[in-house]
């Protein structure tokens, strides 16, 4: 018996099917993942002793920075009247359900956030918070 050994054999592995799948995990993780919203607004928190955090999914943020510029939900605002504008949009379901925030810096004048609680009250919004740092 006269038995040859092979030893030009190529060896090869197709790695196609795995880039697929990697690439499909990587768009399901992508569109699944939660982002942080942070402010455009650098605003420093006033410190509080109690620090109860808000966890409701409803919530609309009135940023309010040191130099008086007015945020709502990351979206800057040319004036106070241009937020009672869009707070006036609100219907009466949507006031009852949203938690307003107020975020306003420590440096912040106290008429500016009294300005927009009245805007608030005004319009008859009934859930207030003012954001706080904890000690």
């Amino acid at each position: 018996m006269n038995l040859k050994r092979n030893s030009d054999k190529n060896f090869s592995v197709d790695i196609s099917s795995l880039v697929d799948v990697l690439f499909t995990l990587l768009i399901f993780f992508s569109l699944t993942s939660t982002f942080v919203k942070e402010s455009g607004l650098k605003i420093d928190l006033p410190l509080a002793s109690s620090d109860v955090p808000i966890t409701a999914s409803e919530k609309y943020e009135i940023g309010i920075a040191a130099d008086g510029r007015i945020e709502m939900n990351g979206v800057a605002m040319q004036s106070v009247d241009e937020v009672k504008n869009v707070l006036s949009k609100f219907d009466d379901t949507m006031r009852l359900k949203y938690i307003i925030v107020i975020k306003a810096d420590t440096a912040t004048q106290h008429g500016e956030v009294t300005r927009i609680l009245d805007i608030l009250k005004s319009l008859r919004f009934e859930n207030i918070a003012v954001a706080t740092k904890a000690k």
